[in-house]
């Protein structure tokens, strides 16, 4: 069956559907984000896992699809310190949205599958879509905070 649980169609739309709630959710919603959730563990400072989990890969990818090209129209780098806070925030906004739709989509794939074969397209876009996306901004945080830094001691 075409759109079954088990089909790509139905991993697919359901992961642009689930984004398409979160980010309306999140446009009527204004958060600090400041949880600790957010701050770097130990073994995130210099993202040698991220590297080693193909990150850089994934990231090319998104400039390859024009992803990157869409995500800095609508949020631009520059070297000024409000529009890198901008960003900074940003990656936390984008971590929580896919955290939150991962769950979900991992919970469709337990409850609604009977074995990992059923299961694999919501497990493949999970991870394409939300896992990975996640890791992306984990990576990216710690680079725009020790710019927001260095920015800030220049400013002094």
């Amino acid at each position: 069956m075409m759109f079954s649980l088990e089909s790509f169609a139905f991993s697919w739309s359901l992961n642009f559907i689930l984004m398409i709630w979160y980010t309306y959710l999140a446009s009527q919603i204004s958060q600090k984000l400041d949880s600790d959730y957010f701050e770097l563990k130990p073994f995130e400072k210099e993202g040698r896992i991220y590297k080693y989990l193909g990150v850089h890969v994934y990231r090319k990818l998104l400039i390859w699809i024009g992803w990157e090209r869409i995500s800095r129209k609508k949020n631009p780098i520059k070297n000024n310190l409000l529009l890198l806070k901008v960003c900074e925030h940003n990656t936390r906004e984008s971590e929580k949205g896919h955290t939150i739709i991962a769950l979900i989509v991992f919970t469709v794939a337990v409850v609604g599958s009977n074995s990992l074969d059923e299961a694999k397209w919501l497990i493949t876009t999970n991870l394409l879509l939300n896992i990975y996306p996640i890791m992306v901004q984990r990576f990216n945080r710690p680079r725009y905070s020790r710019i927001i830094k260095n920015k800030m001691k220049e400013a002094v």
